[in-house]
């Protein structure tokens, strides 16, 4: 059965079994795990980042409306590709986002995770269309 179609209890279940068959190869707790696969080491930044979004027309399966927003979930990541600077070192990469939460003092906060694939041209292609039009 899809994912999709299970329940919450059902995942659940699932997820616990899982652990516990992973748990028996590796030898590790799962909280073991959780913690070196989940966080790599981080270093704060302060660096401009320009990203843009390669995909067109999303389709997605509502969860719950209220009058103030809708829930939904997607089965396929959202491609992005992006550029910074660290240390006078340029990096382009490209990326899914992975979470994103909105801020009390109105700003939004993104998580990404970088992928294997090679960045598309759609970044270098608009900063070329936006200095033409300059």
């Amino acid at each position: 059965m899809q994912d999709s179609k299970k329940t919450k209890d059902q995942l659940i279940e699932e997820l616990a079994e899982l652990r516990t068959r992973l748990d028996s190869l590796t030898g590790t707790a799962p909280d073991e795990q959780a913690d070196s696969q989940h966080r790599l080491d981080r270093k704060e930044i302060k660096t401009s980042i320009q990203f843009i979004g390669d995909f067109g027309l999303v389709e997605a399966r509502g969860l719950d409306v209220s009058d103030s927003g809708i829930g939904f979930e997607i089965e396929e990541d959202i491609p992005f590709d992006m550029e910074f600077e660290i240390d006078g070192e340029l990096h382009q990469h490209r990326a899914r986002m992975v979470w994103m939460q909105r801020l009390n003092n109105g700003r939004s906060r993104f998580g990404f995770q970088f992928t294997n694939a090679p960045t598309s041209s759609l970044l270098w292609l608009y900063k070329e269309l936006d200095s033409d039009s300059q």
